[in-house]
């Protein structure tokens, strides 16, 4: 048996485990889901216990499938949802509820950080936007602003990789894809925190983990983890990434002329950089190597909407109801009939950050009907992606010649074909999809030694599988330029409704 590296995919909706052998070759695939609460409008959290519970389970069922012992895993690598704050005891217990990264409970907190450093000065220290839940400081102050007790009660204030290597090794840690949008950190230097940012935000450094690369080894699997694991004891865990960035290793994104696109509860596109971009429409992040960057671009509610859809307009949920929409969206003609529908279900990133933008159907007539809602959500949510990616290239300093998709929403064959004609853009969808974990592990197996450099471990992910291309309809492009271009008036024009609207909520 040869040596196998361990990949954890930890996400907003669940978890995902991988067995791989050097080559890349996926040999056992563990799931589990734990979902989200959302206890007040616009708040998104998650009690950690649910990730541990469905990491244990996953790692169970991937062994299993690979047929298996913890013993041939020779080092464990994860990428987690983020940013996405955990407050944690001495004994890497969470002492509030993970506070995630489209929560929008810190408005107040976002005003205080205005008031006290000054919003411009600010977004040019940390290279990002100001803005709930997205900069993980304004989280971090409403914890210590609402919940003292447990701000007090904690001994480290970290993010989802540093619970799940915690439990897994007993230390605390992070890596500097989570310190690059923590807003406690000057972005030329991802791999410390600012004494002045913190003291300027009131936050207590000494409450921050230590930072450490995302293929650095930080610990090893404790004998009470490897009770609960099956994994052996002393087995290497190294810190890990944020789920988009480890992904794109698994994908085997290298350099800004190649675009990582995830179409999951949120929509993605991410490229490599040799450096920061100033334009703050996207979201500024460390790479895996040191001194090279990461930039994303998000739209919010693209899955969320669907999932929406499903529940609360057809009353179908899972497989049975994405059929359903998608047979009544297939009977609509392209353009829904001039029904436009806006995804702004959690507020809105990339690019219009704005947190209290809300959702909204425009068009509707005594003649719609309930395909044209489901087309309608496809193409809104399409045209959400094409927003985003309308600056690539202002970011990415060029021409983006690849668009490399994964995730759940490129399962939809008529999805992709609308996003394809919509952005008028060939989308080149991954034949094999699980990028999440194979990348993970890529960061396991650097640690551990089995790959020499970064290039090497992102070329066994480009290896991994072929794609699948599908190209755009050109007899549409005219069509859908006409729609886009009402769509992206509809948030201007309405923002100070929905602004009404949220802040009586």
């Amino acid at each position: 048996m040869p040596e196998l590296l361990l990949g954890m995919d930890v996400g907003t909706s669940g978890v995902k485990v991988g067995v791989f052998d050097p080559e890349g070759r996926l040999l056992g695939l563990g799931r589990a889901s734990h979902g989200v609460d959302n206890p007040h409008p616009g708040w998104v959290e998650c009690d950690p216990e649910r990730w541990w519970r469905g990491i244990l389970s996953a790692i169970h069922d991937a062994c299993r499938e690979a047929d298996v012992g913890g013993g041939d895993v020779v080092a464990v690598g994860l990428g987690v949802l983020f940013p996405t704050i955990v407050a944690l005891d001495a004994d890497a217990r969470a002492v509030y509820p993970a506070i995630l990264y489209c929560d929008q409970r810190s408005l107040a907190q976002v005003r205080a950080i205005e008031d006290a450093v000054g919003r411009d000065e600010y977004q040019r220290t940390i290279g990002n936007m100001l803005v709930p839940g997205n900069c993980a400081a304004t989280s971090i102050t409403w914890l210590r602003d609402e919940q003292p007790k447990a701000y007090r009660t904690a001994r480290t204030i970290g993010f989802a990789n540093t619970f799940v290597t915690a439990r897994l090794t007993g230390e605390v840690a992070v890596d500097p894809t989570m310190v690059g949008v923590s807003g406690l950190a000057d972005i030329g230097d991802p791999w410390r925190w600012s004494e002045g940012v913190c003291n300027k935000l009131g936050v207590d450094v000494a409450l921050l983990p230590r930072i450490a690369g995302s293929a650095d080894v930080v610990g090893t699997v404790t004998r009470s983890a490897a009770e609960q694991t099956g994994l052996e004891p002393g087995t290497p865990v190294v810190c890990g990434a944020g789920d988009v960035p480890a992904g794109a290793v698994g994908a085997g994104a290298l350099s800004s002329d190649t675009l990582f696109y995830v179409a999951g509860s949120t929509d993605c596109g991410a490229l490599p950089m040799p450096r920061p971009t100033a334009d703050l429409r996207w979201v500024n992040t460390a790479y895996i190597p040191r001194d090279t960057w990461f930039g994303i671009g998000t739209a919010t509610s693209t899955g969320v909407s669907i999932e929406w859809f499903l529940r609360e307009v057809l009353g179908r949920e899972g497989p049975a109801g994405l059929r359903l929409m998608t047979e009544l969206a297939a009977s609509s003609p392209p353009g829904s009939n001039r029904v436009l529908y806006l995804p702004y279900l959690q507020g809105e990133r990339t690019p219009v950050w704005d947190p209290l933008a809300r959702g909204a159907f425009i068009g509707l007539t005594s003649r719609t009907t309930r395909a044209d809602l489901a087309r309608a959500v496809f193409e809104g949510t399409a045209f959400a992606l094409k927003h985003v990616l309308d600056c690539v290239e202002d970011v990415a300093g060029g021409p983006v010649k690849e668009v490399r998709a994964v995730g759940g929403g490129t399962r939809n064959a008529l999805w992709n074909r609308i996003k394809a004609d919509v952005m008028q853009t060939p989308l080149d969808v991954l034949e094999f999809q699980e990028t999440g974990t194979l990348g993970a592990a890529l960061l396991a197996g650097l640690g551990a030694g089995i790959y020499a450099t970064f290039e090497g471990a992102a070329a066994v992910g480009r290896a991994a599988g072929g794609t699948k291309t599908v190209e755009p309809d050109p007899a549409l492009a005219d069509l859908y330029d006409d729609l886009f271009g009402l769509y992206c008036r509809l948030h201007p024009a309405t923002a100070h409704i929905a602004h009404g609207l949220a802040e009586g909520n």
